[in-house]
């Protein structure tokens, strides 16, 4: 069976002023300005690359946004559900799987609501046993 990880993540990166991607001050270019800002840093995708470089092919990564509940929601419920959650147990997973910045391997809520550092990510999706089993040898 191939495992499936998926990040959720929140919306990417707005301006500080909410003008498009130069909401904040710069200069005309006839005056020298130019349209040269530093990237904003991306979280998810730094943890995306770790994963996918610790975790090879089997290992299905997805990112996706709790925008997309239609996609997201059964997928946590048949994850709780074959971990045995019932009632309370499988609300709360949902829950917490829908939040942004968490982790899922195979529809179970490894991290909820903030990424930690990439190689931290790793360890701890690394742990989950339906993962290491879907692992070649």
């Amino acid at each position: 069976m191939t495992s499936r990880i998926v990040l959720v993540r929140g919306t990417r990166s707005a301006a500080p002023a909410g003008g498009g991607c130069c909401g904040g001050d710069v200069r005309p270019f006839d005056e020298g300005g130019s349209h040269c800002h530093p990237p904003p840093r991306d979280e998810v995708g730094e943890v995306y690359r770790a994963l996918r470089s610790a975790f090879p092919h089997p290992v299905d990564i997805q990112v996706v946004a709790p925008s997309n509940w239609l996609w997201l929601l059964p997928e946590l419920i048949r994850g709780g559900r074959r971990r045995g959650m019932r009632g309370i147990a499988l609300y709360r997973s949902v829950r917490a799987g829908m939040a942004v910045s968490s982790v899922l391997v195979d529809g179970v809520v490894v991290i909820s609501g903030g990424l930690p550092a990439p190689t931290d990510v790793v360890r701890l999706v690394g742990q989950e046993p339906a993962l290491r089993r879907a692992l070649p040898r």
